[in-house]
């Protein structure tokens, strides 16, 4: 079914994925309930990173192209084939107001009502393959432990992956409607980490217990853990909002 697929230059990497994919499922090429190949497989047939597919997979999701299903894989949704999104805006990264103190506290709010119910099913219903690249993802993590600019990257993709462990689709399109969000959140968490403590290994532990508590397949501490990095983000975000804080500011 990849047949008419090819290698991508660096630039257009998910979006470009997504676009070819999203042809072929308009055209009928992929239909409603086929199984879309792999991560690795398309990685391999775009040659392009896993990470690249993944987040081009989270792009269709969310605009319920395809569905993740709990230890099968990616499938186009019922209904997908001669979907025509040209009368809409495409699925691309939207340019956003930077986020002030009261749209960071609703995303932290948004983010404990949807990411601990799913770190509670991640425990619950998680294969061996999607906790294998949940530790994938704390990998990429811990090599980015020193760069605030490659770190938010890598945390998303982590959550992402989380979400999928959980093995409902309506969570995972969920969190990619909030990705940009998501992302603009974590830079600033990890701007504030990097400041403190100079790298960002505390947030790397903590997601490690998280794997480590999905693969126990312990509910309750997968919860705690993933609250404590929630919690610890929001510390650090609003931490921020103080110290940018002017004198007059602080007056009124």
């Amino acid at each position: 079914m990849t047949r008419s697929l090819g290698p991508l230059r660096p630039r257009t990497l998910p979006d470009a994925i997504a676009d070819q994919l999203r042809s072929q499922i308009r055209t009928g090429v992929l239909k409603p309930g086929e199984r879309l190949p792999g991560h690795r497989e398309l990685a391999a047939t775009f040659s392009v990173s896993v990470g690249s597919v993944r987040e081009a997979i989270s792009m269709l999701t969310s605009t319920g192209l395809v569905e993740t299903r709990a230890g099968r894989g990616t499938f186009v949704a019922d209904g997908a084939t001669g979907v025509q999104l040209e009368s809409g805006p495409r699925h691309v990264t939207p340019t956003l107001p930077v986020l002030d103190r009261k749209a960071v506290e609703e995303l932290i709010e948004a983010r404990e009502v949807l990411e601990l119910q799913i770190a509670e099913f991640a425990a619950e219903r998680a294969n061996p393959d999607q906790i294998e690249e949940l530790r994938r993802r704390a990998d990429a993590m811990d090599a980015a432990a020193a760069s605030p600019n490659d770190y938010p990257d890598a945390d998303v993709e982590f959550h992402l992956a989380l979400a999928e462990a959980a093995g409902n689709r309506f969570l995972v399109r969920a969190m990619g409607d909030i990705r940009t969000l998501l992302k603009q959140d974590m830079e600033l968490g990890a701007e504030a980490a990097i400041r403190r403590f100079g790298d960002l290994r505390l947030s790397v532990d903590s997601h490690r217990e998280l794997v480590a508590a999905i693969e126990d397949h312990d509910p309750d501490k997968a919860r705690r853990t993933l609250s404590s990095i929630v919690s610890r983000n929001h510390e650090f975000v609003l931490g921020l909002y103080a110290l940018a804080q002017s004198p007059e500011d602080e007056g009124h």
